[in-house]
């Protein structure tokens, strides 16, 4: 990776606006646009010649990360220059009325901007809290239009990801109702009010679009323009080419509205596509990059990032530093040069960079429920991976700490963790540094499983829910762990409902230990169960008296954790019947306090 690019920079000396003329920020943030979707970054296939056009005007950034794979962690620590767990909100918040998100002690971007005298407004997606002080007139800016929770269907503004469906858009505190209208197009007849109604005076709008998130709702005159390529990159290539016409009306309106040169303009993604059944599987592209949403590989946190400041920053840049989201709100504190920056920003202010000055190698975290990651230079850790993208193999055992060098890689296609002993043991130690890592992150290295029950046969007494039911019961004996990603598909997830499962041996056998294994991710409300309870049969029909292990103390609150219920086998038996009892709902100390719950359990280990 080449770090330095001093001559670049030092043709282009960057100047500082007049002290009494602060310029306008325009900030853009997509949802779930993969790491090389547009056309500027590589995406042959796409048409979007106004973000194009940005790129040309001013600086693209080539290794941009975001501090979360995640929608609202993702965006807590934009809006606060600090990284998720310091910020609050390590998870995704609740799309649900009344909830709470990130906390209100927070100082965003919007109260900073506000305190130096901008005008804010939010446009489009929060999923930052839907409770009436973690809702944007509650977080600092001074206007809102949009849809609070995680995402809407673009006619009838519906969220609809649980029933029962409810409608999710909002003015300032009231709900607007505008059945029928394409919300993308709404979001810029609401920006150009308010651009309007700012003109005399510096305004700050935060303009997140739901696109290319689910659901995949283009233009029709750009379903037809990509209608040679397949589903799903054809309606996510036209939602692309939808949102970079909608932008480019917003750009000439600032031209029409002489701004255009006093205007910041920011546009980045909130993370990597997705890769999720309601996305059809994918439809986005991450070039050469491993992951995607989910995921800390690459293509999960590394986004397509541009700056644009006519006139203040040279034309026709691209930067090859390593950046993050949070060097934003630091950066807009220092263009405004009002005093120093606040201690608690974690971001560094891109200035320097941008004028031209060496910057130093810096290191960058990470954590996402079971996953983390930290790179230094061009080594990076990850311990508990996932990638959603299956662009490679990865085995959930002796891939749990992957180690890889992205100036060898860029792909992450291979594990170097055996071959550098030494460098594994300080990108451990380095991530141990983080206040925010703990010693039971660290992934303990399992032996091989060695289930006598494979061969057998499982039944199960309760159905799972379908969107995890697709190996059905003989993924519990098939002696293959699940990772940490519940949806990896070696997982049985069961909302609101216990586990019950009766395992027939290939034959009468001594066992040493019969071991169940459950998970918990509190952010995603999957709790470990209350108990596990075991009984053994030698015909299937006399079962002994059950023995039951209820869940340690202290771990029901732990975010993270795969859990092993292990019972020492009675002697000789051939069924064994289980009974994971779930926790039912949520409890009070939870997000989603009263709501129904997941238990989800894999291997069923006979040794």
């Amino acid at each position: 990776m080449r770090r330095f690019f001093p001559l670049l920079f030092y043709m282009w000396p960057f100047c500082l606006p007049a002290q009494d003329s602060p310029p306008n920020i325009l900030f853009i943030l997509t949802d779930d646009q993969g790491s090389s979707d547009l056309n500027c970054y590589g995406a042959a296939d796409l048409y979007t010649p106004n973000l194009d056009a940005l790129a040309a005007s001013g600086t693209r950034f080539t290794q941009f990360y975001v501090a979360a794979p995640v929608c609202s962690p993702s965006r807590a620590a934009l809006m606060t220059g600090r990284n998720p767990h310091a910020a609050g909100l390590p998870g995704n918040a609740s799309s649900q009325p009344g909830r709470a998100g990130m906390p209100t002690g927070q100082e965003t971007m919007a109260e900073h901007l506000k305190a130096r005298g901008y005008a804010t407004a939010h446009i489009g997606k929060w999923h930052l809290g839907h409770s009436e002080a973690t809702r944007p007139l509650g977080q600092g800016f001074d206007y809102s239009f949009g849809h609070m929770g995680g995402c809407i269907d673009n006619y009838s503004h519906f969220f609809y990801w649980d029933g029962p469906n409810r409608h999710d858009l909002w003015e300032n505190e009231q709900e607007a109702f505008c059945s029928g209208a394409y919300f993308p197009a709404l979001m810029v007849e609401k920006a150009k009010a308010f651009i309007t109604s700012r003109r005399d005076g510096p305004f700050f709008l935060y303009f997140a679009m739901n696109a290319p998130h689910y659901p995949l709702q283009p233009a029709e005159k750009w379903r037809a323009y990509y209608q040679h390529l397949p589903m799903p990159r054809r309606d996510y290539a036209a939602f692309i080419s939808t949102q970079d016409e909608l932008l480019g009306q917003l750009f000439r309106f600032l031209e029409e509205m002489e701004l255009k040169d006093n205007t910041i303009i920011v546009f980045m993604s909130d993370h990597g596509h997705s890769c999720e059944d309601r996305a059809f599987g994918g439809g986005g592209y991450a070039g050469p990059l491993r992951g995607a949403k989910f995921s800390l590989f690459e293509g999960g946190i590394r986004v397509p990032a541009i700056l644009s400041w006519p006139g203040k920053i040279p034309a026709g840049r691209v930067v090859e530093e390593a950046c993050s989201s949070m060097d934003w709100l630091p950066t807009f504190l220092g263009v405004l040069d009002t005093g120093p920056v606040p201690a608690a920003l974690e971001g560094e202010s891109l200035l320097p960079l941008l004028e031209g000055k060496n910057s130093k190698v810096r290191t960058f975290y990470w954590k996402q429920g079971a996953q983390w990651a930290v790179r230094s230079g061009s080594w990076k850790l990850i311990g508990n991976p996932l990638d959603p993208s299956r662009k490679y193999p990865l085995d959930p055992d002796s891939d749990a700490l992957f180690l890889v060098n992205l100036e060898m890689d860029i792909s992450e296609s291979r594990n170097l963790a055996a071959e550098y002993p030494e460098q594994l043991e300080a990108m451990k130690q380095l991530y141990l540094q983080w206040p925010h890592s703990r010693e039971t992150d660290i992934p303990r290295l399992l032996p091989p499983l060695l289930n006598k029950a494979i061969g057998g046969g499982a039944t199960l007494k309760t159905p799972p829910h379908p969107k995890y039911a697709a190996q059905g019961a003989a993924t519990l004996i098939d002696n293959r762990r699940g990772s940490g990603d519940f949806a990896d598909g070696r997982w049985l997830g069961f909302e609101q409902a216990d586990m019950q499962a009766v395992i027939e041996l290939p034959e009468a056998m001594k066992a040493s230990t019969v071991t169940v294994r459950c998970m918990q991710n509190l952010d995603n409300y999957i709790f470990l169960p209350k108990s596990v309870s075991i009984a053994f049969s030698k015909d299937g029909k006399n079962f002994t008296k059950p023995l039951t292990l209820a869940r340690k103390p202290g771990l029901e609150r732990e975010p993270n954790i795969v859990e092993a219920f292990s019972f020492e086998a009675p002697g000789k038996m051939r069924f064994i019947r289980i009974h994971a009892a779930n926790e039912g709902t949520a409890p009070a100390w939870h997000k989603a306090a009263g709501e129904k719950v997941w238990l989800f359990v894999d291997e069923v280990a006979v040794e």
